[in-house]
């Protein structure tokens, strides 16, 4: 019979699970779903022998953090059937979630990079809190015995698809778009595809949006095929005039990996207009983009103020993994010449159109992988002082780009991260390597998630 707890919750830890212990144990309780305060029956799932891990059976006491959640598929102990994994905070007030992220910010510099008394400040809310994501992406299922088609999120831990009819971090447009796909799917006879047996043919909606409401629309199939793709295409840009252009995905691949290689455009535009701030920005459907747009400016003045940071001036700045040049356009005005780099080429045709269409003059963008490019850049004369902006994907800078960091004329570091293990792990290696990790910058584009994005001042040490 597995074992049943009462425990009280501490804190929050680095993965978004709440941090409890029993009575006179010092064994740690990850528990999905708590609050700080909240007093909980437990049921452990799997032990080591320092820790373990346990599901919530009931909430004895709520702590004083905790609030209902406005999601029905959000974690509740009372509720059957398996729980949205999306949003594992929605529970916290929401002051409470800004807290715990420049905490959980703290926890890994200071374990992770070995790094203390580095300033991290609180963390910058989100302008929006709710409907803010400008794009998801919903894999498609089957319901049991061939009963229609399901859509919706993965549960925790899982590729477990809960049905979702609402979702209240997506603008409307999108969960109305996603639920009229699904109508036309069950219409038009088409199979989900099954992760397990590779068979079936639709995999995921993908639905891009911008502040106008306007919205491009990906299809994700297993093949190449689309059986009766002029009748969808007529009867989705019937019920929704926002939508500007349907493309076509394929994903043959046996993988969790969403977007394929292979991309068609079905109907309409190839490229949607987002504005972030004064600036302009032309959009492919697979290409980066933060997805929330109102809070990406947020995030990129704080790397703005960090490059600009005592007007000390540097001969050339890179920003490496550009995406759309987003950030490289942002920080244009504050540097001489700026150099994106980019290993989605659809992101860098799509940079320099923006640099075009906003008139921005000292940038250039170059495509490949980041590691292929910073040799060929020094071999062409790259020199003088720099500075290098970085926005690297989840897992982090790799050792051949951390090397190149730490050459003399590189002389100040703007780390934008949306992971603080990361984050933490490349600033420690900086730091032992001539830099001094100045101040961290907290910037909350995720909320109702334990996600957190930052951005990392690192600056030569006594310089």
């Amino acid at each position: 019979m597995a074992e049943r707890l009462t425990v009280r919750v501490l804190r929050m830890a680095p993965e978004g699970q709440a941090v409890a212990k029993a009575e006179a144990s010092p064994r740690v309780i990850f528990v999905a779903g708590g609050a700080p305060g909240d007093i909980l029956e437990v049921e452990v799932i799997s032990a080591k022998s320092s820790f373990a891990r346990a599901r919530i059976l009931r909430l004895l006491s709520p702590g004083p953090e905790r609030q209902v959640p406005p999601c029905p598929l959000h974690f509740a102990p009372d509720r059957p059937g398996p729980a949205c994994g999306g949003c594992d905070w929605q529970h916290l007030d929401y002051q409470a979630q800004l807290r715990h992220k420049a905490a959980l910010v703290r926890d890994c510099v200071e374990r992770i990079g070995k790094l203390k008394d580095v300033s991290i400040l609180p963390t910058l809310p989100s302008p929006q809190q709710w409907t803010y994501r400008n794009k998801v992406m919903v894999p498609f299922g089957e319901r049991p015995g061939g009963q229609g088609l399901i859509a919706g999120f993965y549960a925790a831990s899982s590729h477990q698809i809960v049905d979702a009819l609402t979702c209240p971090v997506q603008p409307d447009i999108s969960v109305r778009i996603v639920l009229k796909v699904k109508e036309l799917a069950e219409n038009l006879g088409w199979r989900a595809y099954d992760e397990g047996s590779g068979r079936g043919w639709l995999r995921h909606i993908f639905v891009r949006t911008n502040g106008k409401g306007q919205a491009l629309v990906t299809l994700v199939t297993h093949g190449p095929q689309f059986p009766g793709a002029e009748d969808f295409v007529s009867r989705l840009r019937a019920a929704f005039p926002e939508i500007l252009g349907i493309h076509h995905n394929i994903q043959p691949l046996k993988t969790s990996v969403i977007l394929g290689p292979h991309w068609r455009r079905l109907w309409g535009a190839s490229v949607m207009e987002e504005r972030l701030g004064k600036l302009s920005f032309m959009v492919s459907p697979g290409a980066f983009l933060q997805v929330n747009t109102a809070a990406a400016a947020v995030l990129y003045d704080c790397a703005r103020q960090a490059l600009s940071e005592g007007g000390r001036p540097f001969d050339q700045v890179l920003d490496l993994y550009c995406g759309v040049g987003t950030l490289t356009l942002w920080l244009a005005p504050s540097a001489p010449k700026i150099i994106g780099v980019e290993e989605n080429r659809d992101a860098v045709r799509d940079a320099w159109k923006s640099a075009e269409r906003n008139a921005v003059r000292n940038v250039r963008f170059t495509g490949g992988r980041v590691e292929a490019i910073l040799p060929r850049l020094f071999r062409e004369g790259l020199g003088g002082s720099l500075a290098v902006v970085v926005d690297p994907p989840r897992a982090g800078l790799t050792v051949p780009v951390l090397r190149f960091l730490t050459r003399p004329s590189v002389r100040r570091v703007v780390y934008v991260s949306c992971d603080p293990a990361t984050f933490a792990r490349d600033a420690g290696y900086l730091s032992r390597s001539g830099f001094s990790l100045t101040r961290v910058q907290p910037v909350d584009l995720f909320p109702q998630t334990s996600h957190v994005e930052l951005v990392g001042l690192l600056d030569r040490s006594g310089s």
